[in-house]
This record gives C-alpha cells, structure tokens and sequence, in this order.
C-alpha cells in the first residue's frame, strides 16, 4: 500500500504546485502588457506538472521490476 500512496502523493503535490506557480505567475502579470506570459516561472510550473503526472507510473514500474528481481 504504501508503495504506490507514496508516489501518487508526491506526484500530486508536484501536480498542485506547478498548477500554483503558473497560475499565480501569470495572474500577477496579467495586465502587464511589457511581460510576456510565457516566461521562465509558467514554464517551470508547466515541467512540474508534467514530472508530477508521469513520476508515479515510472517510480511503481521501477519498484516492481527490482523487487521481481529481488524473488
């Protein structure tokens, strides 16, 4: 059980943050005609979703292929 919550809620929290930079990045800077929105911040905010959403398949798949080794 606590093989695979471990993950999940990390990838979640790597999820909800992302979503958090992003979305706050680009809402301070709404209105500011001079700044783009694409920028350094909504970037990374976007790379932590995307490592948030595929981290827990590939750390369960790592895990199961070393413990099969390990039987």
């Amino acid at each position: 059980m606590f093989k695979y919550a471990l993950p999940q809620l990390i990838g979640f929290v790597l999820m909800v943050s992302g979503w958090y930079v992003s979305i706050i990045n680009v809402g301070l800077f709404k209105f500011n005609q001079e700044r783009s929105l694409h920028t350094k911040e909504t970037l990374f905010g976007l790379g932590m979703i995307l490592v948030g959403s595929y981290l827990p398949q590939i750390w369960i798949a790592i895990a199961n292929s070393i413990s099969k080794k390990k039987d």
